[in-house]
């Protein structure tokens, strides 16, 4: 073989041996961050997509800093407890909505802002129709804890509800509550005025004697909070500066008006009688230590004028 051949493949392999010495010295871009959010409970189960498109605008705000990502949706239908589970892990779901409770806050990585604004612990009462006279009679907490009362066994509403002296009757199985008030297995059902009206409509084939209780409104402090695995402290980062920027640019509160207006504006939150409970679990001081106070919804509020500008 000719001797300058020889002589430039061995400068030239010298040259890439070099080159990859001194990459591995330099700092590596990140691959795409992976969001793994929880799979719903069932295909009647609409709860979290606000969280889920929230998400997605929180992806989008910080694409520049951080780069792409993609939101993925776990294959798993899983309980409460075992996403827990999973997200210590945080291979099979690593980011997850869910009402704080200390467990979490202690053993996953939380965005302290809550991102539903205490709007889901504003707890309107689905009933059976024959019941709705009833509760158009209750004029005091007491009269509403003499009904017994439905609830996920892994709710956290359920403890403040418990600790306030309600009779909790309940079930694992987010379906099988709405079959279980159908059969007077309790009287009330609590849900979130974002999840009330939607519920009723989409059980309606199943259930057509369940509506919505026109007089109450059961208020438990509830801060809905971002949970990020331990094991993925760079999307819990992510997800900590996008919502602090789309709070300030105004992109959040238009996201949320626009998602949750219809269902504002039918509870008619002003006109209801409102009783108020503790939650051990949470306190609107805490809801409030990263955003400030006004944060927070007030039921007082007339919606119809902060909802004017964004229907």
């Amino acid at each position: 073989m000719n001797l300058a051949i020889v002589i430039f493949q061995r400068f030239f392999a010298y040259l890439v041996f070099l080159c990859l010495g001194i990459y591995s010295f330099l700092p590596l871009s990140y691959a795409e961050d992976a969001f793994i959010i929880n799979h719903s409970a069932s295909q009647h189960d609409q709860r979290y997509q606000y969280t889920y498109d929230l998400l997605d605008l929180i992806i989008e705000a910080t694409e520049a800093d951080f780069g792409e990502a993609s939101l993925q949706v776990s294959t798993m239908v899983m309980s409460r407890n075992r996403i827990f589970r999973e997200l210590q892990e945080g291979d099979n779901v690593n980011v997850m909505a869910e009402a704080s409770n200390s467990q979490w806050n202690e053993k996953l990585i939380p965005i302290a802002i809550p991102i539903r604004r205490g709007l889901q612990g504003f707890r309107l009462f689905i009933v059976k129709q024959e019941n709705q006279a009833i509760l158009a009679d209750v004029t005091t907490l007491a009269q509403l804890m003499s009904f017994d009362t439905g609830s996920g066994s892994q709710w956290s509403t359920k403890v403040a509800m418990e600790q306030a002296g309600f009779k909790v009757v309940e079930s694992t199985q987010y379906d099988s509550l709405f079959n279980m008030l159908s059969k007077g297995r309790f009287v009330t059902f609590g849900r979130g005025v974002n999840e009330v009206f939607q519920e009723i409509v989409q059980f309606e084939s199943y259930y057509p004697d369940l509506v919505v209780d026109n007089n109450i409104v059961l208020q438990i402090p509830l801060a809905t909070y971002y949970y990020v695995s331990p094991n993925k402290p760079r999307l819990a980062k992510r997800i900590q500066v996008g919502l602090q920027r789309i709070i300030e640019n105004g992109q959040f509160e238009q996201l949320f008006y626009q998602r949750h207006c219809d269902c504002l504006l039918k509870s008619k939150l002003n006109e209801r009688r409102v009783f108020k409970i503790n939650n051990p679990l949470v306190s609107e001081a805490q809801m409030t230590s990263v955003v400030g106070e006004d944060f927070l919804l007030n039921p007082q509020d007339d919606f119809a004028l902060l909802c004017a500008k964004y229907r």
